[in-house]
């Protein structure tokens, strides 16, 4: 594994990490107007998320450095002479392949028996912010990671720039989906779109909105929905 794809990864978890404490002070201390949903009482305590959430997070960093030092060869090359167009293509592949492989996994976690053993854990929480974007079952936890590597040894490995970028905006976009605010401005009309969708799959049609980022999937597949009043 190259100094290259360390540091690479190392600043993407340094950039989430000030994301979500970002996120959880807009929700709960400065902006908590702006919360999609008024947040209701969980069962769950205080310490049990932060044991889940730090557990996960350890968890899937072990692994995601242990695959890439064990497993680099088939998930990533140097590729010095590496186009725009080469890595944007390698990008948008392996992440349409990923929520593709999401999508459904996300499905089939809602049949009851799953939901009951796994998925249900991280539905404990009807309107989760930032911080909760990773309270989840551990099965589940890996099982996003995998589908990400997955995806990109589907495509046949990419190069590290690209395996930065898709690592990124993987791990960026599971935030900012439970970010749960609707922040002002144009520039934020993607990260309200993604806050807005999933708030729909938590707290008001788990059967609707299944992938993580790309709306596609749901359209296609017919469990698609958005609110009917855009400001809503």
């Amino acid at each position: 594994m190259s100094t290259y794809l360390i540091t690479g990864i190392g600043l993407t978890l340094v950039f989430n990490a000030f994301l979500v404490l970002l996120f959880q002070w807009l929700a709960v201390v400065k902006m908590p107007e702006a919360r999609i949903r008024p947040p209701k009482k969980n069962k769950i305590t205080l310490k049990e998320k932060i044991i889940n959430v730090t557990g996960n997070s350890i968890l899937a960093i072990a692994v995601l450095f242990a695959v890439l030092y064990f497993g680099g060869d088939f998930l990533t090359h140097e590729d010095k002479n590496l186009s725009f167009v080469t890595l944007f293509g390698e990008v948008i592949v392996a992440l349409l392949i990923y929520d593709f492989m999401y999508y459904w996994v996300h499905r089939w976690m809602h049949i009851p028996k799953f939901m009951k053993a796994v998925h249900g854990k991280h539905h404990y929480i009807r309107h989760p912010t930032a911080f909760e974007s990773v309270y989840v079952h551990p099965i589940e936890g890996l099982a996003g990671m995998g589908l990400m590597l997955l995806a990109v040894v589907m495509i046949g490995g990419v190069s590290e720039q690209a395996m930065v970028a898709i690592f990124f905006i993987y791990s960026v976009a599971n935030i900012l989906v439970h970010g749960n605010v609707r922040l002002e401005g144009r520039a934020f009309k993607l990260v309200n779109y993604w806050a807005v969708r999933h708030d729909i799959h938590h707290g008001v049609s788990l059967n609707k909105n299944y992938a993580s980022i790309f709306p596609f999937y749901d359209q296609f597949f017919d469990t698609n929905e958005l609110p009917k009043d855009p400001a809503s």
